[in-house]
């Protein structure tokens, strides 16, 4: 089978649980789970036939008790998003009010607690009014979205640490985006990655 280049010249698959059908492109494995009503969301996606191969490798491993916890695709949070507060609008609000004597009164934020004040007191339901004002209205926009590394493989050693790999091929393990997430992977979560 002849394989389509990607990237750094690696070649991406598609696999489908349970079967030994493989695909190099999203739309061949779409087209295949709409024909088998399978869920496309179940397809599992490899960056490179490198990495499918280290986790079938990794998955004997597990089986065998050299490795446990083996997982996949695991997030790792390097920076927190940031939010700003921002004015959307000016929303008009009543404010409720009760005239307990001339030139004052007690206010509300709705007219159905006025009416009960009222009650309790012996009031006139004439005795309410009400006043506008323009209250402004703010809402929290995420300005920069946060910053996710994401390991090929997570597992624990035979003597219990946590390995996070990354396959990585002699271009890719150069590439800055790449160098500056392995940084910080060892800045904020103090974990080395094993590049495979």
């Amino acid at each position: 089978m002849s394989w389509k280049r990607f990237k750094f010249g690696n070649q991406k698959l598609y696999v489908i649980p349970g079967t030994a059908h493989r695909f190099r492109t999203e739309h061949d494995a779409k087209f295949y789970c709409q024909e088998h009503g399978i869920d496309f969301g179940s397809v599992e996606k490899y960056d490179s036939k490198k990495e499918y191969d280290r986790w079938l490798e990794l998955q004997m491993l597990e089986r065998a008790g050299e490795i446990s916890q083996l997982r996949r695709q695991v997030e790792y949070e390097l920076l927190p998003a940031k939010y700003e507060t921002v004015f959307v609008k000016h929303k008009t609000v009543k404010q409720w009010l009760v005239f307990t004597d001339p030139g004052s009164g007690t206010s509300f934020d709705t007219k159905k607690a006025a009416i009960e004040f009222c009650k309790s007191k012996g009031l006139r339901l004439k005795d309410i009014g009400y006043i506008t004002k323009e209250d402004p209205v703010y809402k929290e926009v995420c300005i920069e979205q946060n910053a996710v590394y994401t390991a090929d493989f997570v597992y624990l050693d035979k003597e219990g640490y946590e390995v996070v790999e990354d396959v990585k091929s002699e271009v890719t393990r150069k590439e800055a985006d790449y160098v500056l997430r392995r940084k910080l992977m060892l800045h904020v979560h103090g974990v080395r990655i094993l590049e495979t």
